[in-house]
């Protein structure tokens, strides 16, 4: 049956099957009521005819486009068509061409289960269980593993690797059987100039390449016994399933790997840094804790970055979901009609690093359970069981592993099995010299994003960011700069632009202002803003406020405000 997927809009995520005539429009009347503005109540019409779906404007205010094209009269709606109306974008799927029939099959059916069709032992076998492995790797880290160890399994070999790099030089990126290789340099310009897959005795050496590209890299073997063409062909089609494999995680991938950064100069953040690159050297389980919006993300993000499992990767949970979310991400689930499986965050962080957000959101019996797979280093594997995995655990929360146990608020169970590293983020009131660094650096960001001019700060506006008590810390400080970004991108930016809990100063934050207060306050912001507009000219600003020079002097000194001549 035909239907409509919301994409984006007040139903995003709905999905609505098209039964003879749809309406879609801001009216509770319609089949389809989209609570918009920009929607007029009868909006698009929508039904099935002679086997084609078709749409008609109804003759809305704003209007419907299809593929970006306003809809002017009666269309025919084409496979993967998307309607925009108002500020929802609703996607076509056609009927299915494909549907269920009582009708018998000819002949005698001859059916096995599955498993016993494929092989299990033989290069046939091996192949399969490689391409298995291959499929399901999430990053080049995973899949360079998984081609090694397929490798040594597939043609007995003692040792076997996956390497980067050219005729100069490789990169070790996975070794099998032992902790290092030696690979005649003969058998790599085989492989690497001229795409061939060859055998030396005990020796065996193929291209890791892919579909009209050059060889990136090779698959490497070696055991006492001489190897056979039929080894040298497993060779060369794991070589070839490997080089599809990197190619494909790489096409996933949002370019290069962002550059993680923590930005800031203070004493004090420079100790959290420092703690941080330590971290980093360590395969240790890592706690970092502090207060939310303090950078606990980041942190963790940094010491993953500047680890040896950089290029492996980084599989985020966020313990704040709901607690069926929150298990199905960490331990998987099994696939259901029309539903693929799910593997557990655990399988996909092999080779990598999990980092599991609020740990203390987590429910008590997904803890005890997590706790267990922890300590045996194993994760639910696909085909159920469980299977060994290589993975770092990192996990941030609002306490220290001890504070968190005696408040009853961790799994004994899973505190131990988190011991390891802990490592606490400053608040941004406690490293206040590095505010107008975050500043400058988030307005940056906007800059690059958005391609907005960073703005520049006043004198007074400085002061009273630096003032500022920061409760919601850093994230408070980055909401503040993108917001100020898109406002006066490009533009000076006073102390009457900030944020009215920001001009307010910190006395207020603590208590409610009197009106003494208050009026001080307006006067203060009344002044610092004459002076802007005079370019720090006293005599223009003092005339503007309709008071004397000295007057305006004793003001400014008593405001502690700071003047900055401009030139017009």
């Amino acid at each position: 049956m035909a239907a409509l997927l919301l994409l984006t809009g007040p139903q995003a995520g709905r999905r609505h099957e098209v039964q003879g005539e749809v309406f879609i429009g801001r009216s509770p009347s319609c089949t389809i009521s989209l609570e918009d503005a920009k929607v007029s109540r009868k909006h698009v019409r929508l039904f099935i005819e002679e086997a084609s779906a078709k749409a008609s404007d109804l003759g809305s205010r704003n209007g419907t486009l299809v593929n970006g094209e306003k809809l002017e009269q009666e269309i025919v709606l084409l496979p993967g068509d998307r309607l925009q109306v108002g500020d929802s974008t609703i996607l076509f799927e056609p009927s299915a061409r494909a549907s269920l029939s009582d009708r018998e099959a000819d002949g005698e059916l001859t059916s096995s289960p599955v498993e016993e069709l494929i092989p299990a032992v033989g290069a046939v076998a091996g192949l399969y269980h490689a391409g298995v492995a291959l499929i399901s790797a999430t990053s080049e880290a995973m899949v360079l593993q998984h081609a090694a160890e397929e490798l040594g399994r597939s043609v007995n070999a003692e040792r076997a690797a996956a390497l980067l790099g050219g005729t100069e030089g490789l990169m070790t990126a996975a070794v099998v059987g032992a902790e290092s290789v030696e690979v005649p340099r003969s058998l790599v310009r085989g492989a690497l100039e001229r795409k061939e897959a060859g055998r030396v005795k005990g020796l065996l050496c193929a291209p890791l390449i892919a579909s009209g590209g050059a060889p990136f890299g090779i698959l490497f073997a070696e055991r006492p016994e001489a190897f056979g063409a039929e080894e040298q062909r497993t060779i060369a089609a794991l070589g070839r399933l490997a080089g599809e494999a990197v190619t494909s995680v790489r096409s996933r991938q949002d370019g290069t790997a962002p550059v993680v950064s923590l930005i800031g100069s203070s004493r004090q953040f420079r100790k959290t840094v420092e703690q941080a690159r330590r971290a980093a050297q360590s395969q240790d389980t890592v706690v970092v804790h502090g207060e939310v919006g303090s950078g606990r993300t980041q942190t963790a993000r940094y010491i993953h970055s500047r680890s040896s499992r950089a290029l492996g990767p980084l599989v985020v949970v966020d313990c704040r979901r709901s607690a069926t979310e929150t298990e199905e991400a960490l331990f998987g689930r099994t696939s259901a009609p029309g539903v693929p499986p799910q593997s557990s965050a655990l399988l996909k962080a092999d080779g990598g690093t999990l980092l599991l957000l609020a740990i203390e959101a987590l429910p008590r019996h997904v803890s005890e359970r997590l706790a267990r797979l922890i300590a045996k280093k194993v994760a639910p594997a696909r085909q159920g069981g469980e299977e060994k995995v290589d993975v770092r655990v990192m996990v941030t929360a609002r306490a220290s592993l001890e504070a968190m146990q005696t408040r009853g608020e961790l799994d004994v169970e899973l505190g131990r099995a988190l011991g390891g590293l802990e490592l606490e983020t400053l608040p941004l009131r406690e490293r206040k010299p590095d505010v107008l660094q975050l500043f400058e650096w988030f307005c940056a960001e906007v800059h690059r994003t958005r391609r907005k001019e960073p703005p520049t700060l006043s004198p007074d506006a400085r002061r009273l960011l630096g003032d500022h008590h920061w409760p919601g810390n850093v994230e408070e400080l980055r909401l503040v700069a993108e917001r100020l970004s898109l406002l006066y991108g490009g533009a000076e930016v006073t102390a009457l632009h900030l944020p009215p809990e920001i001009q307010t100063g910190a006395a207020a934050e603590q208590s409610v202002q009197t009106l003494a207060e208050r009026i001080s306050r307006l006067e203060r912001d009344a002044i610092s803003e004459a002076l802007r507009q005079a370019n720090g000219k006293k005599i223009r600003a003092a005339a503007a406020l309709g008071i004397s020079r000295p007057t305006l002097d004793k003001k400014i000194e008593e405001f502690n405000l700071v003047v900055e001549k401009r030139r017009a």
